[in-house]
């Protein structure tokens, strides 16, 4: 009778553990994207010397983006934030991290930081107000740049990029919205040569 009761308990204690088990490997994965960048860091050991600075002195971007979900836009007036396909870190930081590392490749006559270190040339102030995937199956990014030279003169350009994904899903629509930025950063780093 003893080995019954033994036996029972453990076919119990089994079965309860199979249904924890089931439960937890039915979890949504969650996946982390991170803004992705084609230039090439040629990582130069050669000191540089040059007077022109440029300092990124602020990254805003809108409340509604700037949290750890990626968000999409479900109707004209529907947002919806992925509670699965998740930012590595934040929007502002990333866009911080790209600007620096890639208009220091584009502008390679600039010292770009997002510090700063000495009387800046250029001044940027960076306003993010779409970031975002689309029910027409682009990715949006929109905002503009404020941009102010050394003598107080101001510069505003603004952004409004609609590229097509290549295929459905969130590792197409991080890749479209990476590739969207980086073509912003041509532009405006072309704006601004001298």
């Amino acid at each position: 009778m003893l080995n019954l009761i033994k036996s029972l308990q453990i076919m119990l204690l089994m079965t309860l553990l199979s249904a924890i088990l089931g439960c937890s490997s039915n979890a949504p994965i969650k996946n982390y994207f991170q803004l992705t960048s084609n230039l090439a860091n040629n990582g130069s050991t050669i000191t540089q010397s040059t007077n022109h600075f440029i300092w990124i002195e602020s990254v805003e971007v809108a409340s509604f983006l700037n949290k750890q979900g990626i968000v999409l836009q479900t109707q004209d007036i529907k947002y919806v934030t992925a509670t699965n396909n998740l930012w590595a870190s934040t929007l502002s930081q990333q866009f911080s991290d790209r600007l620096a590392q890639d208009l220091t490749q584009l502008l390679p006559n600039y010292l770009v930081s997002t510090k700063s270190i000495t009387t800046p040339t250029l001044t940027i102030k960076l306003f993010i107000d779409g970031f975002h995937g689309s029910y027409n199956g682009d990715a949006v990014i929109k905002g503009r740049w404020v941009v102010t030279d050394n003598k107080g003169q101001i510069r505003t350009k603004f952004i409004d990029r609609h590229v097509p994904l290549a295929k459905n899903g969130y590792d197409a629509l991080v890749k479209a919205l990476s590739q969207g930025w980086q073509d912003e950063e041509f532009e405006f780093a072309n704006s601004i040569k001298y």
